[in-house]
């Protein structure tokens, strides 16, 4: 799965290094005399390559849920490989038409989109709940090593090779190399255990769980887990009699499908896609001038968030939870976006200079900053909460939900951002940070800590059946299941 996330950081961060490239601009009739937003048309254009593809993801994202509940899985993310890899050789193909950028940019976004909505389900449900806030987290981990890749070659190709085609063209179908490696790795994987299990398909659920358990099917451990599933799903299908739609309205439910909507729609209102999208304009903007040091600066920022990732997965996630970690994290970057904001409308670039001033240096150190605050708390925590909160009926459709609004918020902001750099400058930082201070009021008040549960013990958690009721379930699902073997045991074999 680290494959699919890797491709999918590494074209989310592609586009936005190649559109500070002054081969691309050459070849789709962009000013190449002007750095940042500052020209219009370089920020009408940006905001369209890199909305599209956010935009594609929305619906990809939306398409998935259901796609994910009628075929499972595996087989619904072959299909958006597919997808992406159409979308990808699209843009490789693309010359001198911007418009064929433009429509890769929505296939590959399907794709992409569909894979994200697909991805935390099937690593959630696979994973043991003492270490499946590191696990499910890995998400966020191979998505910012897939754009900290596409950053240093976006940095390199500008440096080694002339400005020509090939320049920005190589950035571009390298990511053809991943999404063929990801398609390629699925047909070895199983199906979850859960799906299967959903599906009344028990053997094959078995063998999937004691597989990624690396126990045999008749081990204590394996046989607990399936019977807590299994009691968990006929649970719900009691309360709502098979019907899907019921099973949202309910009060527990109800409660999981805000918090996740809520979550996801903070997560992209936090800033960090304006940086991580829009990096070497956003240097540019903030003093660093020259499009090679805009790009080595996104470089940095890039391994900033891989390491700072990294170690939150490590040490800190199951260690401190998801709701201190939101708070903390959120209190850190309207801090850093403050000081920006303070900084750049007080000590504003000089475009003419040929230096980088103090200011500047400070601006981009407040940026690296605020990422490493990003990546300890909204960057990875909001894609685990996501994916272990909603029951396994519900699972694909919930994190469907979020992330359909994650990428419909995404495609906002990317669309806004160099409108507003260009618009209203340093007041674009200050408005982000308003919006980390909410964010952080909201993980207070609304964000319940799922550290160390199993994702069975989240109906307890959000009240949807009473602990009490969720034992007695898993007891008389044992029973029937000790029953049904002794049962076979006893049964004489047929010569």
């Amino acid at each position: 799965m680290g494959t699919n996330l890797f491709f999918q950081g590494y074209d989310t961060g592609v586009m936005g290094s190649v559109l500070a490239l002054k081969a691309f601009k050459k070849d789709f009739g962009l000013p190449t005399d002007s750095s940042g937003f500052a020209n219009s048309k370089n920020a009408y254009v940006s905001s369209n390559v890199v909305s599209l593809l956010t935009a594609g993801c929305f619906f990809g994202a939306i398409a998935a849920a259901f796609l994910n509940e009628r075929f499972g899985r595996r087989y619904s993310l072959m299909f958006f490989s597919v997808i992406f890899l159409i979308g990808a050789a699209v843009q490789t193909a693309a010359h001198h038409e911007i418009s064929m950028i433009y429509a890769g940019r929505v296939v590959a976004g399907l794709g992409i989109g569909g894979m994200s909505s697909i991805t935390p389900v099937f690593v959630s449900e696979n994973c043991p709940p003492a270490v499946r806030g590191r696990i499910a987290g890995l998400f966020q981990e191979f998505l910012v090593i897939g754009s900290t890749f596409a950053y240093w070659l976006d940095y390199g190709v500008s440096l080694h090779i002339p400005v020509s085609t090939r320049q920005w063209r190589v950035p571009v179908a390298i990511q053809l190399i991943p999404g063929g490696f990801m398609l390629f790795g699925l047909f070895f994987l199983k199906e979850s255990p859960r799906w299967l299990m959903k599906q009344g398909r028990h053997t094959e659920a078995a063998q999937s769980l004691a597989h990624i358990r690396c126990e045999q099917e008749d081990h204590p451990e394996v046989i607990q887990e399936l019977a807590e599933i299994r009691a968990a799903i006929e649970e719900e299908l009691n309360a709502t009699e098979g019907v899907t739609w019921k099973e949202c309205l309910l009060p527990g439910n109800r409660y999981r499908f805000a918090t996740g909507f809520c979550l996801m729609f903070w997560q992209q209102f936090s800033g960090t896609n304006s940086i991580g999208y829009y990096a070497p304009q956003i240097f540019q903007t903030v003093g660093v001038s020259k499009s090679s040091a805009s790009l080595f600066a996104t470089g940095v920022y890039g391994t900033v968030k891989v390491i700072t990732t990294g170690i939150f997965l490590l040490i800190g996630i199951d260690r401190f939870g998801r709701k201190k970690s939101l708070m903390g994290g959120a209190m850190w970057m309207a801090t850093m976006m403050f000081i920006i904001g303070a900084v750049l409308a007080t000590h504003p670039p000089n475009p003419k200079s040929g230096t980088v001033s103090s200011a500047s240096i400070a601006m981009v150190t407040m940026i690296y900053l605020y990422v490493i605050g990003y990546s300890a708390s909204w960057g990875p925590v909001p894609w685990v909460y996501l994916s272990e909160i909603f029951p396994t009926r519900l699972r694909a459709y919930g994190v469907g939900m979020g992330a359909a609004t994650q990428w419909l918020f995404n495609f906002v902001i990317t669309k806004i951002t160099p409108e507003a750099v260009n618009h209203i400058g340093w007041r674009t930082f200050l408005m982000f940070g308003i919006f980390c201070l909410a964010m952080g009021t909201f993980a207070y008040f609304f964000i319940k800590e799922t550290k160390g549960r199993t994702l069975e013990d989240m109906d307890v958690l959000f009240g949807a059946v009473s602990a009490e009721q969720r034992a007695e379930d898993v007891e008389r699902t044992l029973a029937v299941e000790k029953k049904t073997a002794m049962h076979q045991e006893d049964t004489p074999t047929k010569m």
